[in-house]
This record gives structure tokens, C-alpha cells and sequence, in this order.
């Protein structure tokens, strides 16, 4: 009996600590970009919203930026997602990244939400490891798989083939 009291009591200490802040940080530093409760209840889960409203509008702070994506692609690579879900999101154990039916959405939120969250049958929850800017920054990389490549900017690329060789001080 007073095994099972103090296994309640460890168990219910547990869940206060993550009331709190962590390590005495205040409230108000926390980082802005963090969706609220509400809005993630809001996400579509399997298509059934928990809800019945409109699609909630939570909006990746990194989506489009470059350096974000360099930087989702560098944690992709890390933290082994690469190991599920191939290098460039085409699948294995995991599911695919990179093409358009995605089991719990392919929404910004709901990727964030299952990285997040983990999902059942081999997602891990990545919320204790990750900050909420790298997972976004993650998401913003996972969105930019199933994109055709962008088009190459820059100079023209040389002709394929060997160079003619210039004498010194020949003029063409």
C-alpha cells in the first residue's frame, strides 16, 4: 500500500514540473511562435477535427526562409529522420516526406503536431529533445521534399567538352 502511495505521489510530482517553468524561466520569455492548446486541438488528425470549426491558422514563422530549411535539413540529417524516412523524405520504415498523401496531414501544423507529439507504430515525440524553433525549422525543410527542384540561377553552365588551350599573349 504505501508503494502504491509513493508512486502516486513521484507520478503526480511529475506532471506539476511541467506546470512550472523550467529552470526559472518566466512566462513571458518563452518563445512567441509556440501554438496555443486551442489551435492544436484544432488540427486535423487522420481528416477528423477534434473540433468541428474552420482550419486553424498556424502558420510556420519559417516557412519559405532559406536558412530555416538548410537548417531543418541539417537536423533531418542529425537526428537520423533520414534513418525512417529516407534521405530526401521518399520513405522506408517511415513514411514518405516527399509525396502528397500524408497519413495525419501535410499541413505545416499537422507536421509540426506529429513530430511534436509523436504518432503510434514508431514516431517519436521530439518535444523534449527539440526546441519549438527547430521544429519548425524542420517542418519548413519537410515541406520543401515533395517540391520539384527549383531551376538553376546563375551563370549558364560551360559547354561539356574539353577547353582550347590559349597561348600567352594570343588575342581571339
Amino acid at each position: 500500500m504505501k508503494r502504491v502511495i509513493s508512486l502516486s505521489l513521484v507520478a503526480a510530482a511529475a506532471s506539476l514540473g511541467s506546470a512550472f517553468p523550467v529552470f526559472g524561466q518566466a512566462w513571458e520569455t518563452r518563445p512567441q511562435h509556440r501554438p496555443s492548446a486551442t489551435q492544436l486541438l484544432e488540427v486535423p488528425i487522420s481528416g477528423n477535427p477534434i473540433i468541428s470549426r474552420t482550419k486553424p491558422v498556424i502558420e510556420n514563422p519559417y516557412a519559405g526562409d532559406p536558412n530555416a530549411i538548410v537548417q531543418g535539413r541539417k537536423l533531418f540529417d542529425s537526428m537520423n529522420c533520414s534513418g525512417c524516412h529516407a534521405p530526401l523524405g521518399g520513405g522506408g520504415m517511415g513514411p514518405p516526406l516527399s509525396d502528397a498523401e500524408w497519413i495525419y496531414g501535410g499541413e505545416s501544423a499537422a507536421i509540426y503536431l506529429s513530430i511534436v507529439q509523436g504518432r503510434p507504430n514508431g514516431m517519436p515525440a521530439w518535444s523534449r529533445a527539440l526546441p519549438p524553433q527547430s521544429i519548425w525549422q524542420l517542418v519548413a525543410y519537410i515541406r520543401t521534399l515533395g517540391e520539384p527542384p527549383a531551376p538553376a540561377s546563375g551563370p549558364p553552365a560551360r559547354p561539356a567538352g574539353p577547353v582550347p588551350h590559349r597561348e600567352r599573349g594570343s588575342q581571339r
